[in-house]
């Protein structure tokens, strides 16, 4: 090929990019976005002190790509408390045992969790249908070996998938 004619293809491309048209590219639909459908409180006992950890577990549906790579359809739940233990970290055992009422299916997912606050996050892979769950927390202090002084909670919700 000439310099000419690789100089001619070049501006050739420039023309038909600059006039708008553009080959090859299909624009993929967008995905749906997770929904909030509740919020729920599962507080707990705190291992390092005496006030009482605030825990909102958030309750999504319609979640196509969930974070953990479950396949859908998946009820995502995603719990957090804004006080941190400072120095120190909690260890955190969450088990979630649900039932799909409408299929009869059942299930039960271990969450378990590492920080300086209560975070904990993951998919239960349910299926499509009215979805009753319950949440058992078991949270520690990490001093060193991890659950010293473990404290237990328990909450529940339901959902459509």
């Amino acid at each position: 090929m000439t310099r000419f004619s690789l100089l001619q293809r070049i501006a050739a491309v420039a023309v038909a990019a600059g006039s708008g048209i553009v080959l090859g590219v299909v624009a993929a639909p967008a995905a749906a976005e997770p929904q909030l459908i509740d919020t729920i409180s599962c507080n707990s006992p705190d291992p390092w002190s005496s006030v009482p950890l605030r825990i909102a577990v958030d309750v999504y549906n319609n979640v196509e790509i969930p974070k953990d790579g479950a396949r859908p359809p998946v009820l995502y739940l995603s719990a957090n408390t804004l006080r941190s233990a400072s120095l120190f970290e909690y260890t955190v055992e969450t088990t979630v045992r649900w039932t799909n009422t409408s299929t009869g299916a059942v299930g039960t997912v271990i969450l378990p969790s590492r920080g300086h606050s209560v975070n904990w996050e993951g998919s239960l892979q349910t299926g499509r249908g009215n979805i009753s769950f319950i949440v058992h927390q078991k949270i520690g202090a990490l001093a060193f070996v991890p659950m010293v002084n473990p404290q237990y909670s328990s909450c529940s919700g339901s959902a459509t998938v």
